[in-house]
């Protein structure tokens, strides 16, 4: 026996595209708003867990009294050729007095003391500032540098307060192959 198909219930062409019309356009537009994020998980050598973001971006370390506004390694003249500096800045809350500032390289064992400062001195923003003395790129302070692979470098500020209080911040650095390469051009190594 034959049935005859009613045309109301065959699907039209243009019924049977706007579902996928509207699923095409929905992955457009979450695919716009969804972007890679990476992470990479170090445990520091005080024993301090993180999670990194893998990328050159700014990270965002703070707490109630201080935050990291800079930290940046720079080649520098040296006497003897050039070598690796290191600079940082603070930014305290308004009214909070520093009385000592150290900056360790944490990443690994053994820590390393990279800068101390015993009589900080404030700008008039409320800036904390210091470089480093400049260390040679096969030295213990930046001989990551002479890698190959990417790198996750975790520095810790502690700050001594007039309040009495101590405050710790771990600022992580994801330092990819090609910034080293550059590194290493600048300093002319390798």
């Amino acid at each position: 026996m034959r049935r005859s198909l009613s045309p109301a219930v065959i699907p039209s062409l243009s019924s049977r595209c706007l579902p996928c019309l509207l699923a095409a356009v929905s992955l457009g537009a979450a695919g716009c708003l969804m972007q890679a994020s990476f992470t990479g998980n170090v445990t520091t050598a005080d024993g301090v867990k993180l999670d990194v973001p893998l990328t050159v971006a700014k990270q965002d370390v703070h707490d109630d009294a201080v935050s990291v506004k800079n930290f940046q390694f720079a080649p520098w003249k040296m006497e003897d050729g050039k070598g690796v500096a290191f600079a940082f800045q603070l930014k305290l809350v308004h009214g909070t007095k520093p009385l000592s500032v150290a900056v360790d390289d944490v990443t690994e064992a053994p820590i390393l003391s990279l800068f101390t400062d015993k009589a900080p001195i404030l700008s008039k923003d409320n800036l904390w500032s210091g470089v480093s003395p400049p260390h040679h790129a096969v030295d213990e302070y930046a001989k990551w540098m002479m890698t190959l692979e990417n790198s996750i470098r975790v520095y810790r500020f502690t700050l001594k307060l007039e309040d009495g209080t101590t405050h710790v911040l771990w600022y992580p650095i994801f330092v990819p192959t090609n910034m080293k390469a550059f590194m290493r051009s600048q300093l002319g190594v390798g």
